[in-house]
């Protein structure tokens, strides 16, 4: 599985729609700071993981990191969204998107099915884009810069789980289980403590209501209108009529709800009924199906120039034979006055004529491979417009249905929320000043039913007493009780977290196992690397226990994070991350991408960390790598390997003349032709 391609609008510092075509072999993108070459790889972790792991700091000045994600200049862009898509070695392809609305549109144990294989660690698509994602200004903090414990973890992850039974998983469970247990038997004395506080405090209301006394009369006038008639036990008719008390309590504050959703639904409406709103969307409709005829006769273009090309490909073969025979008769000339091509009796004059008109059909064939060529990219950016303009009309009319069908859909559960709480009078949805003014009586009602409720409440205090002291003696029992459950619960959990340092060791002795996988790797990536001129290896050493940590050093015994310069650490820092992401077995996803990874990296460093990814491309990995100086994105377009099946392919990005990030330039790294490697020998350049 490698990455095919990725969509950008209103991401970070992309305003406007942006598409970039992964070549399955390479892509380098070059730009200046600034131009967005970190936002596209900071796209590809967003969408997987919906995070970007460089940022340590989660808020500041009372703004988080959220809030920088998507467009903040100036302008509206047509949408907040970021696509990947990604396609096998079968030609099977799907896509993830994620967007400021919506979210993601694949769920995460979807994504970890089709990029993952064998056993996976926890939060895998996090590790996947740690390991596969190497930024420039990670590089040091995440191998040399770390902890020994935090770079064991690292590496451990990075690994996969350990294969068979997972008895740390297990025994994670079980602490797990027996916490979840302490916490529910927690919550359970708690909640037993407050209904014993709450029985304490009605008990002291009552002893304080008994002597106060208020208009029984009225009060039972007011209660009579609110239950049913007939009812002769005054302590029913008062437990019915606080039920009925709560109900509409419960209700009313629902009605403040639907008032506002009233409010704010009003101006939409005026907006979805007026004649502009209906104009508009008649016209994006014409203007889609304007755009799907563009589209259409694109696609046929690019079909007939591609097969164009194909032809004249074939032709380009056919040139290069021609090549070598002429460069032999050159060379061999006549054999005593016949062709050594044919043994035809000829001239010298004419066995050079010949010569010239065979080169005359040799450049004829070129310019017509060169030709076709242009046709087809000229063909294939008209179907990328016009792909592009009929996802923008499609968008817009999207756009314009989907507020159309929201205002529907919220008008009809703006009248169901009325239904529910008892209004069958649809006039009130469009009028919410009549609706308050309901609510405002309502209010009142119930402001005098209660009064009523404590006055009659007030002579049965005697009664109630006797109640709760009663209930207070049964809740000091389920206190007690409660009590001694969460002892027993809190020693269950000290026994089950022994259980799991225990597991955890044995564990531990097994990834170590698994840990000497990254050892000749790292070897050998550091020496190709040479970031120091006299330590020419490194070595790593694990110890501890329960607690396990990694160690790197060099020479004798020496730690590299003290003695190495800047530059050194980072040059390290690569082989390291290299290392740990050619090791992992599981996951499916053959693409390395690279923010930058030069800085603070010397000449002599950085050509070979670009012929360590030349032998990288060669083995099958698709390399993605954001460059600032364009010598060394002209180098790398030489160095990485681009074949017809999988090509290579250059982004140049620039600040648009408004605002927002545009991608300048797009160029295909062609193959190498046939024969351009061949040397002129001294005598044939005379000539």
């Amino acid at each position: 599985m490698k990455l095919d391609f990725i969509e950008v609008s209103g991401f970070r510092g992309f305003r406007e729609k942006l598409r970039v075509d992964f070549g399955t072999g390479f892509a380098v993108i070059c730009g200046c700071n600034g131009v967005g070459k970190s936002s596209l790889c900071d796209a590809i972790e967003f969408v997987l993981t919906g995070e970007i792991d460089k940022y340590r700091v989660e808020k500041s000045a009372q703004e988080t990191l959220s809030d920088y994600v998507w467009w903040r200049g100036e302008g509206a862009p047509i949408g907040c969204y970021a696509t990947l898509g990604f396609r096998g070695d079968d030609e099977s392809s799907f896509t993830v998107t994620r967007s400021r609305e919506a979210g993601v549109d694949q769920p995460a144990a979807v994504l970890e099915a089709k990029l993952c294989i064998g056993a996976k660690p926890d939060d895998a698509l996090r590790q996947l884009c740690r390991t596969s994602i190497i930024r420039d200004e990670w590089i040091a903090a995440l191998s040399l810069d770390l902890t020994e414990t935090e770079r064991f973890d690292l590496v451990r992850k990075a690994l996969g789980a350990v294969e068979g039974p997972d008895y740390l998983a297990k025994a994670t469970k079980v602490v797990d289980r027996t916490e979840a247990t302490l916490r529910q038997l927690d919550d359970a004395y708690k909640d037993a403590t407050t209904r014993h506080t709450t029985a304490l405090a009605q008990l002291s209301e009552a002893r304080e209501s008994a002597s106060n006394f208020g208009d029984v009369a009225a009060a039972l006038a007011v209660i009579g209108k609110e239950t049913e008639p007939g009812q002769s036990d005054l302590v029913d008719r008062i437990v019915n009529a606080r039920s009925r008390l709560s109900f509409d309590r419960s209700r009313l504050n629902r009605v403040s709800e639907i008032i506002s959703e009233g409010r704010r639904i009003a101006p939409l409406r005026a907006e979805i009924e007026s004649a502009a709103f209906q104009q508009q969307k008649v016209a994006t409709a014409q203007a889609v199906d304007r755009a799907t005829q563009r589209h259409n006769s694109a696609q046929a273009l690019l079909l007939q120039t591609g097969e164009r090309l194909s032809v004249a490909q074939e032709a380009d073969a056919l040139a290069a034979s021609l090549s070598l025979l002429i460069e032999h008769g050159e060379r061999v000339g006549l054999d005593h006055d016949r062709c050594p091509l044919c043994d035809a009796p000829r001239t010298e004059e004419e066995f050079r004529e010949g010569l010239a008109h065979a080169r005359t059909r040799l450049d004829a064939l070129g310019s017509i491979v060169v030709a076709a060529r242009h046709a087809y990219e000229a063909a294939e950016q008209e179907a990328t417009a016009s792909r592009e303009a009929l996802a923008s009309a499609e968008s817009k009319l999207v756009d314009v249905t989907s507020r159309e069908q929201q205002l529907r859909q919220r008008q009809a559960a703006y009248i169901a929320l009325l239904a529910a709480i008892g209004l069958v009078d649809i006039s009130l949805a469009r009028e919410p000043d009549k609706l308050e003014a309901w609510l405002e009586n309502e209010r009142n009602r119930l402001i005098e039913l209660e009064r009523a409720i404590l006055t009659l409440e007030a002579s049965q205090s005697v009664q109630v007493i006797s109640d709760l002291e009663e209930r207070l003696a049964t809740l000091r029992g389920e206190v007690d009780a409660a009590a001694d459950r969460v002892t027993r619960a809190h020693a269950a959990v000290s026994l089950a977290k022994n259980l799991e340092r225990s597991v955890r060791r044995a564990s531990a002795e097994i990834v170590d196992e698994r840990l000497a996988l990254i050892s000749p790797l790292l070897s050998e990536l550091y020496q190709r690397l040479r970031p120091h001129a006299d330590w020419r290896t490194i070595e790593y050493s694990i110890r501890g226990d329960v607690r396990r940590f990694l160690s790197l050093k060099v020479g004798d015994g020496l730690n590299p994070q003290f003695v190495f310069s800047s530059g050194q650490r980072r040059a390290a820092g690569l082989a390291f991350l290299l290392s740990v992401h050619l090791s992992r077995s599981w996951v499916s996803l053959k693409t390395l991408v690279l923010d930058d990874p030069i800085q603070h990296i010397d000449d002599f460093r950085a050509l070979h960390l670009v012929e360590v990814m030349a032998a990288l491309r060669q083995d099958g990995r698709q390399i993605i790598c954001a460059v600032e100086d364009a010598a060394l994105a002209d180098l790398l377009c030489r160095r990485l390997l681009s074949t017809y099946d999988e090509p290579g392919r250059r982004y140049d990005l620039d600040q648009g003349p408004s605002a927002g990030i545009i991608l300048a330039r797009r160029t295909e790294i062609p193959p190498m032709p046939a024969g351009v490697l061949r040397q002129v020998s001294p005598i044939q350049a005379a000539e």
